[in-house]
């Protein structure tokens, strides 16, 4: 018995120095730490590169397949050449699909989801909102069904109701308050580790200033 503890015990060991591995603990803060610092597409590209190559070296570790999808998508919003935003969003979900594979029913892999979708329709949004909206919803739903403390996705569908028309029932008076509750919860939200996505906030207070 004492034998089998002490094999259990090692194993909770190896496990959790391997799960904290300082060598990916500080390649993943270094590159995270380098996003702000962002400008060109290539720039973006590099970044989403240099976050694969620390997921083929980690193989069980979703977090650099999700950022590299993450900045991936944000080469697509930075590039003005329309033809190649989509080819940028493949290649995002691509990636992403490596995260979800390795963490299903993560809050933030289906919010990266709902982004890449609004991406899609942001390309077009008069021919593509059939296409793409109510899957797109039904992605940022399913974020906050998994974490309902998650401001990431109350902010980006705050962004799609500012930018509907107001017709159609958007508009900057409908999105005012929905940045207010995503900036609430941002400044609620406890993330589970410094290596978790904490992105959102000072782009929503963007928003936010915006509105009149």
């Amino acid at each position: 018995m004492k034998t089998i503890i002490t094999i259990i015990f090692v194993f909770l060991i190896v496990g959790n120095s391997k799960a904290e591995d300082p060598k990916y603990v500080n390649a993943m803060k270094k590159n995270i730490a380098n996003i702000d610092s962002l400008k060109t597409v290539q720039d973006f590209i590099d970044a989403s590169n240099a976050f694969q190559r620390i997921g083929k070296a980690e193989k069980d570790k979703w977090l650099p397949y999700y950022y590299s999808a993450y900045l991936t998508t944000l080469a697509s919003f930075v590039d003005t050449t329309s033809s190649k935003k989509d080819s940028y969003l493949d290649q995002a979900n691509e990636i992403l699909l490596m995260a979800g594979s390795l963490q299903p029913n993560e809050s933030e892999i289906y919010n990266l989801k709902g982004l890449i979708l609004q991406g899609r329709l942001q390309i077009d949004p008069m021919n593509r909102y059939m296409q793409f909206s109510a899957e797109m919803n039904a992605a940022f739903q399913k974020a906050q069904q998994l974490d309902p403390t998650n401001p990431r996705p109350d902010y980006l569908m705050a962004i799609i109701i500012m930018y509907t028309p107001e017709q159609f029932g958007g508009g900057g008076k409908v999105a005012k308050p929905m940045f207010e509750k995503a900036i609430q919860k941002f400044d609620q939200f406890l993330q589970k580790s410094d290596l978790m996505p904490n992105w959102g906030r000072a782009q929503a207070e963007n928003f936010m200033k915006q509105i009149p």
